[in-house]
């Protein structure tokens, strides 16, 4: 390989780790779960509302509707807060939620809500190609733009959120999840890829 061949290479692996730390996708994970003993593996039959926790109306309605999209299609009957309670939701619509619920025939309630948000910062260092088999000489000539380690600081946010299923008879939580969101991209994409996290952790708990 020529050294001019090399160099074009070399610049390349840069430019490509560039664009893949550039390009980090969007993360939603499960941080963790918790079943009721009370009412474990009983699978959801009745309707479910569907309620986010937001003053963010924007928030609110694409979650509720994206939540609502995913359980439907698993045989789940939904109704979403904003269709009966149009009204922003505040602190204290927990009464009002509950009481919708009954009116409406709701067997569930499950809720969506922020609990913590944190500025992280994580540091990035893109480490130094190795060329084996060339001399120091050689290496030094051709590839010394490209051996000085790169370092990269991004600051995103962490976004910690709980949700929680409730029997709206007793009133009690008999599922609850924390998941954890690190560095959205747009709210559109990211509470898609929120609500299927959610959902699969509740196929895998035998409620969908």
């Amino acid at each position: 390989m020529s050294a001019t061949t090399h160099r074009r290479f070399a610049a390349l692996l840069v430019v490509l780790a560039a664009a893949a730390l550039a390009g980090c996708a969007t993360t939603t994970r499960l941080d963790g779960q918790w079943s009721n003993p009370q009412f474990e593996a009983a699978r959801i039959t009745g309707k479910v509302l569907v309620v986010g926790l937001t003053r963010d109306e924007t928030v609110r309605r694409l979650y509720e509707d994206d939540m609502a999209a995913q359980l439907t299609a698993r045989g789940v009957s939904v109704v979403r807060s904003y269709e009966v309670m149009p009204a922003p939701l505040s602190a204290h619509s927990g009464a009002q939620m509950l009481a919708e619920a009954r009116r409406i025939g709701a067997a569930d309630i499950l809720s969506s809500a922020l609990v913590s948000r944190e500025r992280v910062q994580r540091v990035y260092v893109e480490p130094t190609p190795t060329w084996w088999g060339w001399g120091y000489d050689g290496w030094y000539g051709h590839y010394w733009p490209y051996a000085m380690t790169t370092t990269e600081v991004r600051d995103y946010d962490r976004y910690v959120v709980g949700t929680s299923l409730t029997d709206v008879a007793s009133g009690k939580i008999f599922w609850t999840a924390r998941t954890v969101t690190e560095s959205p991209d747009t709210i559109g994409r990211e509470i898609k890829g929120f609500v299927k996290v959610v959902v699969d952790a509740m196929s895998r708990a035998n409620l969908v």
